[in-house]
């Protein structure tokens, strides 16, 4: 179990690299950046379903596909939800608005917890409902005071839950969801190239940056990879909790390495938002320390 721990916070820590790596790559366009990330990572992710075993799930993907065509509507439409969450991952940190993406990285589970509850009929527990009510209260005190919620969060709080239900109803989970999603958007990214970037300007692009370009590569398939393997060695309520650990680090990432600050307008409404996250891990840590309790009776 101490293993996935520490591959779980690992993987966290090199998502929260990712979010500063951007800067390094500045002045490449936002485009450009998220292209070079899929065009380096896909290849590694590829080698990731070898090693977990996971190719025949990769053949079963594409006899359905054959079988039933318009399923590709569907795996295409993912794929471009997940490129909005990549594309505003990038863009967010060079634009000075880390924190804002980073509050949608905190509502996530909450916004998890209600669609469950809105699609799937799943009920919630107590604590559940005390931290969607704090959630809202957040969300209608920083509508109040500002006039407007920032887009960027509601994208990543929304836009999330929107892309794992459309996974979930296309049974594409784990790995092989991945794989589908990378290649998809790996295909447009050779496209986008082809038609916008001329071979001499990738040359360029290359020699400039002819370490950090392979590095993105490396440090997105490594992180994967460790979260692959963390969510298979660590019980579900652990694996859930130890996700809180990565909007802490995109935070604290924007804060003391972009230089944003948290303005007095939004500190109320950021509070509450914050306290339900913690009513969320006191929830999940209850939920760990009892089944460890239950382990070791029997």
């Amino acid at each position: 179990m101490i293993k996935g721990v520490v591959l779980s916070i690992l993987a966290s820590c090199l998502f929260g690299l990712l979010y500063y790596y951007p800067v390094l790559l500045q002045p490449l366009p936002v485009v450009d950046i998220f292209c070079w990330r899929l065009l380096t990572s896909f290849p590694a992710i590829v080698v990731l379903v070898f090693i977990e075993h996971q190719w025949s799930a990769i053949r079963d993907l594409f006899k359905r596909i054959r079988e039933q065509p318009m399923i590709l509507v569907g795996l295409i439409f993912s794929s471009l939800l997940l490129t909005i969450q990549m594309l505003i991952f990038i863009w967010a940190p060079l634009n000075g608005h880390g924190l804002s993406a980073s509050l949608g990285y905190f509502l996530l589970p909450l916004t998890m917890v209600i669609s469950g509850q809105i699609f799937y009929k799943e009920k919630l527990s107590f604590l559940q409902k005390v931290a969607v009510c704090l959630a809202a209260v957040g969300v209608a005190v920083e509508i109040y005071t500002t006039g407007a919620f920032s887009w960027e969060t509601a994208v990543v709080a929304l836009g999330y839950p929107i892309y794992f239900i459309t996974r979930r109803k296309l049974q594409i989970e784990g790995i092989c969801g991945t794989f589908s999603d990378f290649f998809f958007i790996f295909i447009g990214c050779v496209i986008y190239f082809a038609f916008n970037n001329p071979f001499s300007q990738i040359v360029r692009d290359i020699t400039h940056f002819h370490i950090f370009i392979p590095m993105l590569g490396i440090i997105t398939a490594i992180a994967f990879a460790m979260y692959f393997l963390a969510r298979r060695l660590l019980p579900l309520g652990l694996f859930g909790l130890l996700g809180y650990v990565e909007p802490v680090l995109l935070t604290l990432v924007s804060v003391l390495f972009l230089h944003e600050s948290i303005s007095a307008q939004h500190i109320i409404s950021y509070s509450f938002i914050w306290l339900s996250v913690c009513v969320l891990a006191l929830e999940g840590t209850i939920f760990v320390l009892r089944a460890i309790k239950r382990k070791r009776i029997r």
